[in-house]
């Protein structure tokens, strides 16, 4: 629309420069367009006045107008047609450039202060003789800060008595990661009451792309960047819960904006006003051929095409978007946007349809099999009047999708039926979304959800609660998609499992959180496939592992196989190292820690960021004996499973020998064999308690080592050892007589023997302690 009134502006000021040229040629003629262009407030030069057989040409002109700094209207050549009389009967220009400088608002206000100026100067309206303007090339340099130029080529214009036609062949506009293009665009104006109005609109086609990088979205709206902090903490007994009080490591102010909401409805409230003024009352624009592709990396989302149609009501612009096929089915968007006061109304509502039909196409976000997937809604959203609150009702179901993501699966996954109902309310300035209701269901499992978080700049409060209502464990399998969990295929349960949990946290008192998480596992697995059951783990198997230069190779695990360590053949403080270090409450649970769980929630709601897990020992078991390293969602649902499985078939003792014979303590150092010869040239049976300590206290990270210079363990690890023991103590896995002389232990690279250390820091002769008696043999005490 602000288009075509500056092309109108370049043809007007040209056709009174026009008319001048039939009077005279050279000076007179410029003199004449002067005075003509400066009755329109504008100034004029013209390159060259030539005659012609029943024209005259104007060429290289250029027109400015002083009030409106932001617009400049350059022309190759303006061709006047004479008639009989030698009067103009037609002005056509050839060729050219529009350039705008400035923001929107700013042209804006530039053009209504000239056009007020000029209100009453009766002299200063064009003539009536039609004029027209083709192959003009548009510019708009600095629509926003930092932004690029904006572009239109082979702009055409035409006006002949009230009727107006603007047109262009290629349009394309950018802006932070958005573009649009626009091919075969045309607009035909009219009259009405005084006013001109849109009397049709059409496009050829409309290409939206929009980036949904995270580089691309800073740019639209910055998201706060989490705090670096320590590195992880031990998820066994001997956690450091940190103080009561952590910092907030998340900017809230910086997602906090009290006129957000009122900047989106004065934007409805402009659109619907432009519209309003453009299109009489009950008309109606229709486009067709648009499409939208979203950009995320290397992937794409295709849809399209679609048609758009703006109806002008009396109260209320009303837009709608629905496939070009026009199905009875087809999924449609609608949104009403009252002329005036009151809230802004958007739906969607169709379906089910397949993702082929929107013009998604196979492989877009690693979809695939779209012509088979469906989607269907009913969702409404509404903007309140205000622009305070954002609410939706609604639900949407996604049917037998089909994906390759990594994230997901090593491979595809089919078969994926996700649906989503309730209703939510947004405060748009930031600071409150409240979930009510809200429910997720995959396949025939559902998911309960409802709470609300709050937020100012000085703090946030958080309350969620839901659930698992109880289902069929084994319909719960039977819903996971086909490639989710390949290694349970044709496993069988019997029982039921539900789940509640409840999270409420208040930045500023976080001693007060609340984490409850508790389950009603009645599962029991009846059948599963030899490949997983766990009696295969009493001989020897084939896994695989990544030798000391990161290549994945094959290697025999089991008894029998080198390397194997029976259960009976491990020091006792092994035992009590990986329980202080990685699982303390091993023996009390069925291989899922409630606690550490709830423990998890707290210490990472407190520090912002994920600083600590819950996984068990047993779930190290079944990820290390089961599964391969990729983080995937397949591989967390499948381990829960595997988990199971262990803890229901084997007994305590076998799982922990599982687990002290698998896992990595270092780069291609897997089981307690090979890693107490390569750390202390020792056996697992003679390993002392601060040897097995360090060897449990590497396990979060074995790549990454404490021994200084002079193969002792470094001063800072030693005092952290120092105080498992002290913990090992205090749960009774040791006597205190085991502790006094652990705490003399000087932990030392490749020495079987651990030095001890006396009351003066010195290193006491081997076999001897502080008080001079011989030493006992650690592996003798009970």
């Amino acid at each position: 629309m602000q288009r075509r009134s500056w092309l109108k502006l370049g043809g007007g000021l040209i056709a009174g420069a026009a008319l001048a040229a039939v009077v005279g040629f050279g000076p007179v003629v410029r003199s004449r367009a002067t005075e003509q262009a400066a009755r329109r407030g504008a100034t004029l030069e013209i390159g060259s006045v030539r005659p012609g057989v029943g024209r005259v040409w104007l060429r290289n002109v250029t027109a400015r107008l002083p009030d409106v700094p932001a617009v400049e209207v350059s022309l190759d050549a303006v061709e006047v047609r004479l008639g009989a009389s030698l009067s103009p009967q037609a002005l056509v220009a050839h060729g050219g450039q529009l350039r705008i400088r400035g923001s929107f608002d700013e042209v804006s206000q530039q053009l209504a202060a000239w056009r007020a100026k000029r209100a009453n100067d009766a002299g200063g309206r064009g003539g009536g003789a039609p004029y027209s303007v083709d192959g003009l090339t548009v510019q708009w340099d600095a629509v926003r800060e930092g932004s690029a130029p904006q572009y239109a080529w082979g702009a055409r214009y035409s006006k002949n008595g009230e009727t107006e036609e603007l047109a262009v062949d290629l349009m394309r506009v950018a802006f932070d990661g958005v573009s649009l293009e626009v091919s075969g665009g045309r607009i035909a104006l009219g009259r009405r009451d005084g006013h001109r109005v849109i009397e049709r609109l059409t496009t050829d086609s409309a290409n939206l792309v929009a980036d949904l990088s995270a580089e691309a979205l800073d740019k639209r709206l910055p998201l706060p960047k989490p705090v670096a902090g320590s590195g992880p903490k031990g998820k066994g007994v001997g956690s450091d819960a940190g103080p009561n009080k952590a910092p907030d490591h998340w900017d809230s102010a910086s997602l906090i904006d009290p006129e957000r909401g009122a900047r989106a409805r004065k934007s409805f409230a402009r659109l619907a006003t432009l519209a309003a003024d453009a299109l009489p009352v009950d008309s109606e624009l229709d486009l067709g051929g648009l499409r939208a592709r979203l950009l995320r990396g290397s992937e794409a989302l295709n849809v399209g095409p679609a048609r758009l149609r703006i109806v002008r009501g009396a109260e209320q612009v009303s837009v709608s978007l629905a496939p070009t096929a026009d199905a009875e089915s087809a999924l449609r968007l609608g949104l009403d946007v009252p002329i005036g006061d009151g809230p802004v109304k958007a739906n969607v509502e169709g379906g089910p349809v397949s993702l082929a039909a929107l013009g998604v196409q196979e492989g877009d976000f690693g979809l695939l099999d779209v012509s088979k997937a469906t989607l269907a809604a009913r969702a409404n959203l509404t903007l309140a009047a205000d622009g305070h609150e954002l609410t939706f009702v609604g639900n949407t179901k996604l049917a037998q999708l089909a994906a390759n993501k990594k994230w997901l699966a090593p491979g595809p996954v089919r078969g994926l039926t996700l649906a989503l109902q309730g209703r939510a309310v947004l405060a748009l300035d930031g600071t409150r979304l409240t979930i009510e209701d809200g429910q997720l269901e995959v396949g025939k499992v559902r998911l309960d959800l409802k709470g609300e978080l709050q937020q100012t700049k000085d703090y946030k409060k958080v309350w969620l609660e839901g659930g698992m209502p109880l289902a069929s464990c084994q319909s719960m399998l039977d819903a996971t998609p086909e490639g989710l969990m390949p290694l349970l295929s044709g496993t069988r349960l019997t029982g039921t499992f539900s789940l509640t949990g409840k999270l409420e946290v208040d930045t500023r008192a976080l001693d007060k959180m609340v984490t409850r998480w508790s389950s009603v596992n009645e599962c029991r697995i009846t059948g599963a496939p030899a490949d997983i059951a766990p009696s295969r783990f009493s001989h020897s198997w084939t896994r695989e592992v990544l030798d000391v230069t990161g290549r994945l190779v094959q290697t025999q695990s089991g008894p029998g196989t080198l390397g194997w360590v029976p259960k009976g053949s491990i020091s006792k403080h092994m035992d009590t190292a990986v329980l202080i270090c990685e699982d303390g409450a091993f023996f009390r649970h069925r291989g899922f820690d409630q606690e550490a769980i709830q423990n998890s929630i707290r210490e990472n709601v407190k520090a912002g960021r994920f600083v600590r897990g819950a996984s068990t020992i047993s779930m190290q078991t079944a990820k290390n004996l089961y599964l391969s390293r990729e983080k995937t969602l397949s591989r967390k649902l499948q381990e829960a499973v595997l988990t199971h499985l262990l803890e229901q078939e084997l007994s305590k003792d076998q799982i922990l020998e599982l687990y002290l014979n698998v896992i990595e303590f270092g780069p291609g150092i897997y089981g307690i064999g090979p890693a107490a010869a390569y750390y202390f040239n020792s056996t697992p049976s003679q390993l002392s308690l601060g040897q097995a300590l360090y060897l449990a206290s590497i396990l979060p990270n074995p790549k990454r080592q404490y021994f200084g210079a002079d193969g002792a363990v470094t001063p800072g690890w030693s005092n952290y050892l120092r105080k498992l023991m002290r913990i090992a103590a205090k749960i009774h896995r040791i006597s205190e007589g085991e502790l006094e002389d652990a705490l003399a232990e000087q932990v030392t690279f490749k020495k079987p023997n651990s030095p001890r250390i006396g009351v003066d820091g010195e290193l006491i002769p081997e076999g001897v302690d502080a008080e001079g008696p011989p030493l006992e043999s650690e592996q003798t005490v009970e």
